[in-house]
Order: structure tokens, then C-alpha cells, then sequence
């Protein structure tokens, strides 16, 4: 399988959510989403390499119509697949290894109305609108909403490499906020944001359209109730538990019995309306760590020996004991329900095991497992290795094997 090279997406979707009219309207409206980021380099066929831009797009549009314009700096579109795949991954080409060493990709857009399609033209000026290989009507009654990509490959040679510079798609359709609208790409772990996977028990931030009350609501203290807000979620007919609700934003616990290597699909209900099945692979863990940032990357929520949290003027001495906070580690011995506060006294620990990696050092876990007096919050205790470096130094837990934390966290030693 090739690896992507992806441009990196905004960890905080609710700010890119604009705010939709509050029914359906019965006119067609237009939207427009370009990519604003870096040039990102195609690379030999031997680097085995598929280079892709990803969109966000926040509109609930039912699709009528869609074009798509492509920069892309190439000198022989003949060694290129062009593929690009809507939010529910239905994939259309565009190209497919067209043209030989003839035309150009600069500025040229795809639209069904097209005279002719680009492989038959082989266009060597730049500009132009044209026909991909299969038609964009494929995503036509699709629902817009979700992370739209374009992917480019080089299949061809190893003679050249480009830059893949510029992508915008447009879509006419009529906008749909009726029920609550998401997608797999709308569900990451709550604290180290992977998407579109769950495990059991993990905490998981929903994002979407019309999903949950204005003003948003906290669950009360206690137990996480399983409707909030008159907002409910399921997987595979089980609910879930509910920790917050609000419009464009959910945060919610995986109940604790869906199961490893299997899909579930998950529903959400607000006001009665029930979105579309999200299918989602379920897996035994997905680690993550809460950093400070909130959007899991930086320095952890740690807590050192001393009572003090961590950080540049507080960090942990080597040797000395740190608590971190993770999302979903799986199931617990003895097993708790969905959304029960962790009971004080008593060691709910992982089922699966979980190791930690501090500054490239292997860390002494002494305990990992539910977080007591919390509910979906998992702990776990660590040495610090004495021959680890000082300052800020990477951390990364490993849970069911080898699953690891997401990259890019951090803790202060001294």
C-alpha cells in the first residue's frame, strides 16, 4: 500500500463549520472550497508516494453538480493517476496514466458539461474545461458535508517529480440541515484525535451539523447519561453515553460492547430526526493523550510526584513517579458500564496492556487503568527512566500490543 503524503487538517473542526439556515431550502445554492496550504510534492513512482490534498467541507448540501479545478505542475501528465474521493470515499478518476508526454494540468477544470473529455484532447496550453474519465455525477445525491480529497500519483516513471499546487471543488445542491448530518472523518478519539476508528469505551468528539441543542449543554455530575439535550447517540443500536451537546460539536463515550475487528454503525438523534449510519472500524484501543493544548499535540497533562502539574517550570525529576491522562485504552478488569464514574477504591485496570516510551527510554508503567471518580478517562503511571534527557522530551504509550499514541507530545524533565 502507498503511503500519502496529506496536508495537514485543523484538529478543531468547529471552528471551519459555518452556520447553516435552520430548514431546508427548496432553491439550489453554490458553494466553493479551495486549497489554501503549501505546494506538496509528486514524487518518483519509486518512492511509492500518492500525494493528496484533503478539503473540509462544513456545508450539508444534497449534491446536484460538482467541478473540480486542479493545479498541478507536471512535465508529463501521461505518468499521473488524478483520483478524487467525496466524503464518503466514492472515488471518481479523472485521469488515469492520459496524454503520454503531451498537455498540461495547469488550471484545468473538470466539469461534466464539458465538449470533451481531457484524455482525448491532451490540452498543451494551460486553462481549459474538460471531462475526467468517469463523471462527477457519481457523487450526485451524495451529501457534501465531510473531508473531500484529491489524490495525485505518479505511476509512470521515475524521471520527473512535480508539485501538486492548487485544488478547489464546487458543489450545487440544495442545502439539508433537517437531520443530524456527519461522517467517519466527523469522529476522532477525544483526546489524540485519530479518526474515523473507535474502541470500546474510548471517549470521541463528534463533529457535524445539527446534532445537538443551541444553547450546547454539559452533562450533570454523576454518571453520563445516554440522551442529552435531546440528543442520542448509538452504535449498532446501543446508546451511547453523552458528556456534551451542542450544535456542530458532540462528546460522548463508545459503549463499552462493540466489538474488536468488526464495523459498527453509528446514529446519531436530535428533535427526533436521526442522522444517516456511520460506519466505523472498531478496533481494541486507540490511545491518545490529553495535552494542555486540547488539540493533542504539545505537552501532556501530566501530574508530577510533588502534586505540581507539569510544565517548563514545574518538570518531574528522573526516577520520579508521572500521571498522564489518556483516551481509549478498551475494556477494564473488572468491567465498568458506559459512562459510570470510575468507583474511588477499587483498581479498574486495562484489559489490554500498555507500555510507555519516554525520550526514546522504555518507561516503568505501575499502573494503568480507568481514572477513579471519572467516567471514560483512563490513567496511567510512569516512571521517568533516569537516563532520560532533560527538558522537553517526547513521550508515546503503547496499548493491546503495540498501538500507539498519537506523535507530537511532550513532558518536562529535569
Amino acid at each position: 500500500m502507498k503511503l500519502q503524503s496529506t496536508a495537514a487538517l485543523a484538529l478543531t473542526l468547529l471552528a471551519a463549520l459555518l452556520i447553516l439556515p435552520t430548514a431546508a431550502l427548496a432553491q439550489s445554492v453554490t458553494y466553493t472550497y479551495s486549497y489554501e496550504g503549501p505546494p506538496l510534492a509528486i514524487f518518483r513512482d519509486s518512492a511509492n508516494i500518492i500525494t493528496v490534498i484533503n478539503l473540509w467541507v462544513p456545508r450539508a448540501v444534497q449534491i446536484q453538480k460538482v467541478t473540480a479545478n486542479v493545479e498541478i505542475d507536471y512535465p508529463r501528465p501521461g505518468d499521473l493517476n488524478v483520483f478524487l474521493y467525496s466524503a464518503i470515499a466514492t472515488r471518481t478518476k479523472l485521469l488515469e496514466r492520459n496524454c503520454d508526454s503531451q498537455g498540461s494540468l495547469t488550471n484545468v477544470t473538470f466539469d461534466d458539461s464539458a465538449p470533451t473529455k481531457y484524455s482525448d484532447v491532451c490540452p498543451a496550453a494551460p486553462g481549459g474545461t474538460y471531462r475526467g474519465n468517469e463523471p462527477l455525477s457519481n457523487y450526485n445525491g451524495q451529501v457534501a458535508f465531510g473531508i473531500w480529497s484529491l489524490a495525485v500519483e505518479n505511476n509512470g516513471s521515475d524521471d520527473f517529480i512535480g508539485y501538486l499546487r492548487g485544488f478547489t471543488i464546487s458543489f450545487t445542491g440544495t442545502p439539508i440541515v433537517t437531520k443530524p448530518i456527519t461522517g467517519p472523518f466527523g469522529v476522532a478519539n477525544a483526546a489524540g484525535f485519530q479518526q474515523a476508528v473507535v474502541a470500546p469505551g474510548e471517549m470521541i468528539n463528534i463533529s457535524g451539523i445539527n446534532l445537538g441543542p443551541t444553547p450546547a449543554v454539559n452533562a450533570p455530575s454523576g454518571d453520563l447519561p445516554a440522551t442529552l439535550g435531546g440528543t442520542q447517540v448509538t452504535f449498532d443500536g446501543t446508546p451511547a453515553a453523552i458528556a456534551y451537546a451542542s450544535p456542530y460539536i458532540l462528546t460522548v463515550q463508545v459503549p463499552f460492547n462493540v466489538q474488536p475487528g468488526l464495523k459498527t454503525a453509528m446514529k446519531i438523534t436530535y428533535q427526533s430526526q436521526t442522522s444517516d449510519p456511520v460506519n466505523l472500524d472498531v478496533f481494541q484501543v486507540v490511545p491518545g493523550l490529553y495535552t494542555q493544548s486540547a488539540n493533542g499535540q504539545g505537552l501532556a497533562v501530566a501530574v508530577n510526584q510533588d502534586g505540581n502539574i507539569n510544565s517548563i517550570t514545574h518538570p518531574a525529576s528522573r526516577g520520579s513517579y508521572v500521571t498522564i491522562y489518556a483516551a481509549g485504552l478498551g475494556s477494564t478488569t473488572p468491567p465498568l458500564n458506559t459512562g459510570q464514574v470510575t468507583p474511588a477504591g477499587t483498581l479498574y485496570n486495562t484489559t489490554s496492556p500498555v507500555s510507555a516510551i519516554v525520550d526514546g527510554q522504555v518507561a516503568t508503567v505501575s499502573f494503568a487503568g480507568a481514572a477513579p471518580s471519572y467516567a471514560g478517562l483512563y490513567q496511567i503511571n510512569l516512571v521517568i527512566p533516569k537516563n532520560a534527557g532533560t527538558g522537553l522530551r517526547s513521550l508515546t504509550i503503547f496499548a493491546g500490543g503495540g498501538a500507539p499514541s498519537q506523535n507530537g507530545v511532550s513532558i518536562f524533565i529535569q
